[in-house]
């Protein structure tokens, strides 16, 4: 008979996962510098197209470019602003992971410690208990010794 669940199971692991996290934020990154690109040349090339219309003596033109250098010029300050939040979300981002990787680490080896020193103090107390119960055992054999010294004594004395 053949089983209910035909699928595969994909393994999955931390490492996937963070190579996966990865490469989500380098392309995010990768959009931002291409739109900050992008802006940069609009600004650039709105910037030539004033310079053009005032060279000319245009007025009607210059004052068209000039309202369109001044938006890309904004929106081009607005992509890098963009990114660069972006980079400092990301930084903290890492920061904030590094901080629970170490907390955690610390919390594990604290417990790992805790159960060391538990299991040295149940350690101590088992070899304590034997060494109690290797006295009593002793003092029994010793004490079972003279009666039978004794006995044996009083065997020979009738």
């Amino acid at each position: 008979m053949s089983s209910c669940n035909n699928s595969e199971k994909k393994a999955s692991d931390s490492t996937d996962t963070a190579q996966t996290v990865g490469e989500h934020v380098d392309a995010a990154i990768a959009d931002l510098k291409n739109a900050e690109e992008t802006a940069r040349l609009k600004a650039e090339e709105a910037k030539k197209a004033l310079d053009e219309a005032i060279a000319k003596g245009d007025k009607a033109a210059e004052e068209k470019a000039r309202v369109a250098s001044e938006e890309a010029n904004t929106a081009w300050e607005k992509t890098k602003t963009a990114l660069r939040d972006a980079g400092q979300d990301v930084k903290e981002g890492l920061i904030d992971a590094k901080d629970a990787t170490v907390d955690a680490a610390n919390k594990a080896a604290d417990k790992t410690k805790d159960v060391a020193k538990d299991v040295a103090d149940g350690t101590k107390k088992v070899a304590g208990d034997v060494a109690d119960g290797t006295k009593k055992v002793a003092k029994d054999v010793a004490s079972g010794t003279k009666e039978a010294a004794k006995d044996v004594k009083d065997a020979f004395k009738k």
